[in-house]
């Protein structure tokens, strides 16, 4: 299915309701839209593919309104093969079209895939003309990888946002945002923003700044996953300058791993301290909670509890795997309070500290440790650690 988004200018994109896992990693119960575009003028030009198991879906979208054999350009913004897998199949087919993408996409595609086409470099703020319709290129290094770019549809002032301004979550059919729930979308988007581009938000920022510094309309914002942005193009670009913002939440978060329900306890009863300080608080236990919603809460929590208990000496797997994701998803630095228990060795919350010490990073006092069950010493030091958190916060 297709539909035109403006004269001549008509979304082609797919729904996936097959993958689980996006990149492996985050859960997608609503499904994920692939979105490309295709711009018929006196050139033809395709913005985006889509994953290659799509393909079919895709060229049959194209045919509803030209053979896809005269397709002139392929607009690449972005490498990562949920957006470019399907060219090969593409190159079988339209195999007078060049593609178009920025000096640091050519050798990832040549290592990609080596299609047999031409190709076109294009410089940052470079325009094409496709007749009466005009594309211009806009870099924009780090969206989320080195060469991505987003392409201005200047007649129609339509920016193809790639990466940027995207959202889990399929359409089917109902491509705009005045079609489709905004709840979801918001929630969604953010959960996008958290497990996707965290790592990138410095240039989250610098993009928006680029594209608002060219002084150019944006009518319609057509990102590369999720819907497009006619009604208010600007919702979306405001609350992405919200989630990157480096203004931490005045809440806390607590994110434990348990075996027995020792840990669990205290997590509780943390939680409980905090709320009766007038804390905003959130729980995660690291088995079951979903680790997009786990960055998501945590990646703008004013303070972070993180607690273990100790596993084989370490801290258990689960929580050592969210610190790691911490670390990598470039967390902003914050103060981090530590407690854990332990039956014997108890070198769970020792080894933690120092994984947090090391991404510089404030730890707390007091850290409470406890030895199977807390006595009366360590229930006192649970409030105590409470009131900290709770005064660091005002």
């Amino acid at each position: 299915m297709h539909r035109e988004i403006a004269k001549g200018v008509y979304y082609v994109g797919v729904d996936d309701h097959h993958t689980e896992l996006f990149e492996g990693l985050w859960e997608l119960p609503f499904g994920v839209s692939y979105n490309s575009y295709l711009i018929v003028d006196e050139k033809i030009a395709l913005i985006e593919g889509v994953k290659d198991p799509w393909v079919d879906e895709l060229l049959d979208n194209i045919r509803e309104i030209v053979d896809p054999a005269k397709i002139d350009y392929i607009v690449m913004n972005h490498m990562e093969p949920d957006h470019t897998s399907a060219l090969p199949d593409l190159a079988k087919i339209a195999k007078n079209a060049t593609m178009v993408y920025t000096a640091k996409a050519a050798p990832m595609q040549k290592s990609f895939y080596d299609v047999p086409l031409k190709e076109k470099i294009v410089e940052d703020l470079e325009e094409l003309s496709l007749g009466e319709k005009t594309l211009k290129f806009v870099h924009a290094q780090f969206l989320h990888w080195p060469e991505t770019m987003l392409t201005y549809l200047v007649e129609d002032e339509i920016v193809f946002s790639c990466d940027a301004f995207g959202s889990f979550g399929a359409l089917n059919g109902k491509i705009f945002d005045d079609e489709i729930d905004m709840g979801m979308v918001e929630s969604e988007s953010r959960r996008y923003v958290s497990a996707i581009i965290t790592s990138y938000l410095k240039f989250v920022q610098r993009g928006i700044a680029k594209v608002q510094d060219l002084g150019i309309g944006i009518r319609m914002i057509a990102p590369s996953h999720g819907p497009i942005y006619r009604k208010d193009p600007m919702w979306i670009v405001k609350k992405y300058l919200e989630w990157s913002s480096p203004e931490l939440e005045k809440n806390a978060v607590i994110v434990y791993g348990t075996m027995y329900g020792m840990t669990h306890r205290l997590a509780v009863n943390l939680k409980k301290e905090l709320m009766n300080l007038g804390v905003e608080v959130k729980l995660h236990n690291l088995s079951y909670s979903e680790l997009s919603k786990v960055i998501t809460d945590t990646m703008r929590a004013g303070i972070l509890v993180i607690g273990t208990p100790t596993y084989d000496a370490f801290p258990f797997p689960k929580v050592w795997s969210f610190v790691n994701e911490m670390q990598g998803k470039r967390f902003m630095k914050r103060p981090i309070a530590l407690f854990g228990t332990f039956g014997w060795g108890g070198g769970g919350v020792f080894k933690l500290r120092k994984m947090i010490e090391a991404m510089k990073c404030e730890v707390l006092e007091p850290v409470v440790r406890v030895r199977g069950r807390p006595n009366e010493q360590e229930i006192e030091d649970c409030k105590k650690l409470a009131k900290v958190i709770a005064d660091r916060l005002k």
